[in-house]
């Protein structure tokens, strides 16, 4: 569920397979450094767009591989600031990643790089309920892949 900022409403939101025509379409004036194309074709690799239920705006999207214990999350990102209505982006992203361990037998066990901005590595143990583990690591365990499930996507 997606909570709508002015409102307070709340959406149901769907994941899809993000597809290179997403890029050109809708993502074009996203992050510039982030390449989404890379992830394409890379064995092992899902990329999801997350969309609100029965609307094509992507709301944000996320890149994700299995390793031999945990996802990793190679790449995250919700809509720019200037067009985004929505709160809960990023949470459910990380929901799906954490649905997507849990999935794969590693009891949701995520780890991702943070940019190392010290406010967004703050929401991430402190909203998202990360452990940091130095430059930027950042890792999300069974019980908080368990609460973030449980509140985004059931």
């Amino acid at each position: 569920m997606l909570l709508h900022i002015r409102s307070g409403e709340t959406y149901p939101i769907s994941f899809l397979a993000l597809q290179p025509y997403d890029i050109e379409d809708q993502m074009h004036d996203w992050e510039e450094g982030f390449d989404w194309s890379v992830y394409f074709g890379q064995r092992g690799i899902e990329v999801y767009k997350m969309v609100i239920r029965g609307n094509d705006v992507i709301q944000g999207a996320i890149a994700l591989e299995c390793k031999e214990d945990h996802v990793w999350v190679h790449l995250i990102e919700s809509i720019p600031h200037e067009r985004k209505e929505f709160s809960w982006i990023g949470l459910n992203l990380l929901a799906l990643a954490c649905r997507r361990s849990v999935d794969m037998g590693f009891d949701g066990a995520v780890a991702f790089q943070s940019k190392t901005t010290v406010k967004l590595m703050q929401y991430y143990m402190g909203v998202v309920g990360a452990s940091h583990f130095g430059g930027g690591l950042m890792a999300i365990d069974e019980a908080v892949a368990e609460r973030l499930i449980m509140l985004y996507l059931s």
